[in-house]
């Protein structure tokens, strides 16, 4: 069941075992209707610019057991965020983590770019810089006019795990996608690649909560 809100005509909520879940309705040039839980936990009803608030509401009860479901599991990651982030504080003072971060950074500016260079002459291809940056959710990005971009905080990983990474972006150097041949390239310069990747998603909110 839904119910409409009398104060917002772009919301809608959705009565579920866990309690009224408001659901955006957000309009926008696109052809289908679409449901997204966002990171913060945020319901958002996709329709096109004329599409039907009766059609949104209905997919909203289509997929009542997903939302929940996804809505429930944000709720456990910010509750998880939130624990690392206090033992965090806990284990380091302002002061520590300052001197920590510089460390890190200048240690992975000199290891990237030396392990880039590696790859990237097995490869024949080249990159412009190595960017050392602190992005939240990001540990390796590669711009279109070749600068490699990896998180400082993958020098608190095992290092096969930063090589992996670094082997990632090289790799798209030669492929901008993440194609079959670009997994290829990865394979070839890190046959366990895998291994890294799935230790990353287990444990990399680990380290950004350092």
């Amino acid at each position: 069941m839904y119910r409409n809100s009398d104060q917002d005509k772009d919301t809608i909520f959705l009565d579920t075992g866990i309690g009224m879940i408001p659901c955006r309705i957000i309009r926008s040039r696109r052809k289908t209707y679409g449901v997204v839980v966002n990171a913060t936990g945020e319901v958002q009803i996709r329709i096109p610019l004329k599409g039907s608030r009766k059609k949104a509401g209905e997919m909203a009860l289509k997929w009542q057991d997903w939302i929940v479901s996804k809505v429930l599991l944000q709720q456990k990651r910010a509750e998880e965020n939130m624990a690392l982030s206090e033992e965090s504080r806990k284990r380091f003072t302002p002061q520590q983590r300052i001197n920590i971060e510089k460390q890190c950074r200048e240690a992975a500016r000199e290891y990237s770019q030396k392990k880039a260079a590696y790859y990237a002459g097995i490869l024949g291809v080249s990159f412009e810089r190595v960017r050392i940056a602190g992005q939240k959710t990001l540990w390796g990005s590669c711009s279109g006019k070749g600068t490699l971009s990896f998180n400082w905080k993958l020098m608190l990983a095992p290092p096969e795990v930063f090589d992996y990474v670094i082997a990632h972006e090289v790799c798209h150097l030669k492929e901008m996608n993440h194609s079959k041949k670009f997994w290829a390239w990865v394979g070839f310069l890190v046959p366990d690649y895998r291994e890294h990747r799935t230790w990353l998603k287990e444990h990399g909110k680990e380290l950004q909560y350092f």
